[in-house]
């Protein structure tokens, strides 16, 4: 990270609130990387608490490596304390205010007992309609409400985003390629109610459910309803539930991921068996593969998720488990989003204890920081492209993948505005795009197959389809 070091002189220029966190100089180089916090890496040995340095160099901002020249931090700074309901609502309005073309304040939804549920979209130009082909991402946190480390985790992540950007090129290149999208908490009432240093829990006097006495993660549609409409689907759901659905509805996510704690783990889909089927064992999706990878590239940047004695009561396999393998759920949202859009999403779990207490929020940060930003990357993969037609963007056109001659059994859906990803691993592939007027017209248009080579180094490329054939339905009209 020496690039940091010729990008320092702006820091002086960020802004940053610097009445906080005083006698504290942040930002701060320390050892080459760059800090918007305090870190329990400083030269005090043996230290487990948050500090910052009171000293930097003028020119390069490197941090004294003088322990007397690093303090303890107070309240004021970042990852002290757990973050109330009305202060993170009013950290994210801050963040939105001071950063108008950067960040954007998002209304998921309201609690049970009408807590608002704010999220923050973040990217470049982010009051401007998204470009064509900028790929979604969402990260959310805090469903079981006594589980908030990834809420810290995710509040923070979203300070230096967009406080980094002028710094940090990979952070830039984040900015200016992907949407972000980031929801600290989807169940605050139950946050109220958690416990800090309470390392267990499951109901809802410990603040695992939310108000109305509902695990959030067992209360979202299954694959047995995949045919419901959608006023079936939404029928007897939670309010907060109920704002997730629209939210992953609404808009053309790419992948997803969603901050869990009592285990240290990355957890992929399917968290459900099929009835008939073995109850035992790995639940494959068609896409395997690729939740493996993206479990894999979460575990292998933290710092301790791969260690499969990290937490005494569980043993994970290089950081990583398929969720039906650990224990079957039902009504879980990584499935649901997975069954119900294009999206791909898995769940971290960040922490042994569900809700340590606040001096490891630090320790925290610095296991999880550079596995929230490669996860990020991973939407980067694949094939991305725009469905079209003689008269322009196709909506809701379906993108048939082929590898080897077999058909991958997951498609996904054209956007509103003709746009689709499919995220994919390194290989050969071949891809089609088909929009059926079966039901008005009897016909199936179709494009022509277009092979796509990727490879590690060219690990996305993007394709065009025009649905320029027509063909027969192979069933007849229905």
């Amino acid at each position: 990270m020496v690039c940091l070091l010729l990008l320092v002189p702006p820091i002086a220029a960020l802004p940053v609130d610097h009445g906080a966190c005083t006698p504290c100089s942040l930002p701060f180089l320390y050892q080459g990387r760059l800090h918007f916090e305090c870190t329990s890496s400083s030269p005090v040995q043996g230290d487990l608490f948050g500090r910052c340095p009171t000293e930097t160099d003028p020119v390069s901002g490197e941090a004294s490596s003088d322990p007397l020249h690093w303090v303890k931090c107070d309240a004021s700074c970042p990852l002290q304390s757990y973050t109330s309901n009305s202060a993170l609502a009013s950290h994210l309005e801050s963040l939105a205010a001071r950063f108008p073309f950067t960040a954007k304040l998002l209304e998921v939804g309201h609690s049970s007992l009408g807590q608002r549920i704010l999220g923050l979209r973040i990217t470049d130009n982010v009051q401007e309609e998204r470009h064509l082909l900028k790929p979604m991402v969402r990260f959310s946190g805090n469903m079981h409400g006594n589980e908030p480390v990834g809420r810290e985790m995710l509040a923070h992540l979203a300070t230096v985003l967009l406080q980094a950007q002028a710094l940090v090129p990979r952070i830039a290149t984040l900015l200016a390629t992907t949407d972000i999208t980031i929801i600290p908490t989807i169940n605050p009432d139950g946050f109220d109610r958690g416990t800090e240093g309470a390392c267990s829990g499951g109901d809802y006097k410990t603040g695992r459910y939310n108000e109305g006495e509902r695990d959030l993660n067992r209360d979202f549609p299954t694959w047995r309803q995949v045919n419901q409409t959608r006023e079936s689907l939404y029928s007897g759901r939670q309010p907060e539930t109920q704002a997730m659905m629209d939210l992953i509805f609404g808009q053309p996510w790419v992948l997803s991921a969603n901050f869990h704690d009592g285990a240290v783990v990355a957890s992929y889909p399917y968290d459900d068996y099929r009835d008939g089927q073995s109850q035992r064992g790995v639940h494959r999706t068609p896409d395997h593969a690729f939740f493996k990878h993206l479990a894999t590239t979460y575990a292998s940047n933290h710092l301790t998720m791969m260690d499969p004695t990290v937490c005494p009561r569980w043993w994970f396999e290089d950081g990583i488990t398929n969720g039906a393998e650990w224990y079957p759920l039902n009504g879980g949202m990584q499935d649901f989003n997975y069954l119900f859009s294009n999206d791909m999403e898995i769940t971290l779990e960040l922490s042994c204890c569900k809700y340590p207490k606040k001096y490891y929020l630090n320790q925290e940060w610095e296991r999880n920081r550079d596995s929230l930003l490669s996860y990020l990357e991973q939407v980067h993969r694949g094939v991305k492209g725009v469905v079209t037609d003689s008269t322009g963007e196709v909506e809701g056109a379906v993108v048939l993948v082929q590898q080897a001659g077999s058909l991958l059994s997951k498609n996904v859906t054209t956007s509103s505005r003709g746009e689709f990803w499919r995220l994919l691993l390194p290989g050969e592939y071949t891809l089609t795009a088909q929009l059926s007027a079966c039901q008005t017209a009897n016909i199936m248009l179709q494009s022509q197959p277009v092979q796509v080579t990727l490879t590690e180094a060219s690990p996305l490329e993007v394709v065009n389809l025009t649905l320029d054939n027509i063909s027969g339905c192979p069933e007849g009209p229905r």
